[in-house]
C-alpha cells in the first residue's frame, strides 16, 4: 500500500559547464545559478517529490569538472536525483558520477522502483556518442519492451524517460536533428504502451500522444528553444520562464499521471483568495 498520491519531480537540460564554449562564462554561471534555484523550490515543495529524475544535457560538454558541479548542487536536495544522459552528457563520466545508479552494461539505460511505492521508472538511453539526435538500437528496443512488460504484469504504473522525445513536435530546425530508430521506438510504445512518457532535449513544455500513452516534454532550467512552428524557423533560444515538472501518480486502481509546472524565478508569490463552492 501507498500513499494516496507520489509526486515525482523531472529536471532536465540543466546544461552545467565549465569554460567559455564561446558564449562567455556568466552564461554558464548563470545555468549554475538556476539549478541550486531549482533544488531549493524543489526542497521547499509541500508535497515533496519522491525522487527526480533527470532527463538528460545535464552538463554542456560531459567534463569531468561539470560533473563535480552538477553533483554537489544536486547533492543538496532531499531526495534522489536519478540522471540518464542527453547528446550533450559523456556516458563515461555521468556513469562515475552517479555509481549508485543501476546502469545497464552496454548502454546508460537503467530500471528502479520508486522507494516504498509500487511506481516502477524506466530510463531509456537514447543517445550515441557524436550524434545530436537520437538513437536507438534492437538491443535497447528489446529491453525497454521488456522493463514495461514486467512493470505492467505486475500491475505497476511506469513511466518511461528519454532524452530525446518519440515524436516530432513540429519545431522543425530541432526535429531535423534525426532520431535513428524513431518508427521502431514508437512502435514498441504502442505495443507495450507504459503509464507515461517524459523527455528533455526541446528545452520548453510540449505533449503529445503516442498510441494511448500520453508523452512530454520537460520545461528546461536554462534558456529555452523559441517556438517557431513556421517552416522557414531558424534556430533561436528565448529567456523564457524556467523550472521544472512535477508528476502526480494517485492510489487509483488504472494507473494515471497529472503533470503540473512548477515555475520558478518569478517575482509573485502565492496569496490566499476567498472561494465559494
Amino acid at each position: 500500500m501507498r500513499a494516496e498520491q507520489v509526486v515525482i519531480a523531472q529536471l532536465t537540460d540543466t546544461h552545467i559547464s565549465v569554460g567559455d564554449h564561446g558564449l562567455g562564462q556568466a552564461y554558464w554561471d548563470e545555468n549554475t545559478r538556476r539549478l541550486r534555484s531549482a533544488v531549493r523550490s524543489l526542497n521547499a515543495e509541500t508535497e515533496p517529490p519522491a525522487v527526480v529524475i533527470g532527463t538528460g544535457d545535464l552538463v554542456e560538454c560531459g567534463s569531468t569538472a561539470a560533473y563535480e558541479i552538477l553533483t554537489e548542487i544536486t547533492s543538496q536536495l532531499n531526495m534522489p536525483f536519478w540522471p540518464l544522459p542527453g547528446n550533450h552528457d559523456s556516458r563515461v563520466n555521468i556513469r562515475k558520477s552517479f555509481p549508485e545508479m543501476p546502469w545497464e552494461e552496454n548502454h546508460a539505460s537503467w530500471s528502479q522502483e520508486v522507494p516504498d511505492t509500487d511506481i516502477q521508472v524506466i530510463a531509456l538511453d537514447t543517445t550515441q556518442a557524436g550524434r545530436q539526435g537520437g538513437f536507438v538500437d534492437a538491443e535497447r528496443l528489446e529491453w525497454v519492451a521488456d522493463q514495461i512488460d514486467q512493470a505492467t504484469w505486475a500491475r505497476k504504473p511506469c513511466v518511461v524517460a528519454t532524452h530525446h522525445p518519440p515524436f516530432l513536435t513540429g519545431i522543425d530546425w530541432m526535429d531535423a536533428m534525426g532520431f535513428e530508430g524513431f518508427d521502431e521506438l514508437r512502435a514498441v510504445f504502442i505495443e507495450h504502451p507504459p503509464t507515461q512518457i517524459i523527455s528533455g532535449h526541446f528545452h520548453r513544455n510540449i505533449t503529445a500522444q503516442v498510441g494511448t500513452t500520453v508523452a512530454s516534454v520537460g520545461i528546461a532550467t536554462t534558456m529555452h528553444i523559441n517556438l517557431d512552428l513556421s517552416n522557414a524557423a531558424v534556430p533561436s533560444i528565448i529567456n523564457d520562464p524556467i523550472g521544472y515538472q512535477l508528476l502526480s501518480i494517485p492510489n487509483d486502481e488504472e494507473p494515471q499521471v497529472i503533470t503540473h509546472t512548477r515555475f520558478i524565478d518569478r517575482a509573485s508569490v502565492a496569496r490566499p483568495i476567498q472561494v465559494q463552492i
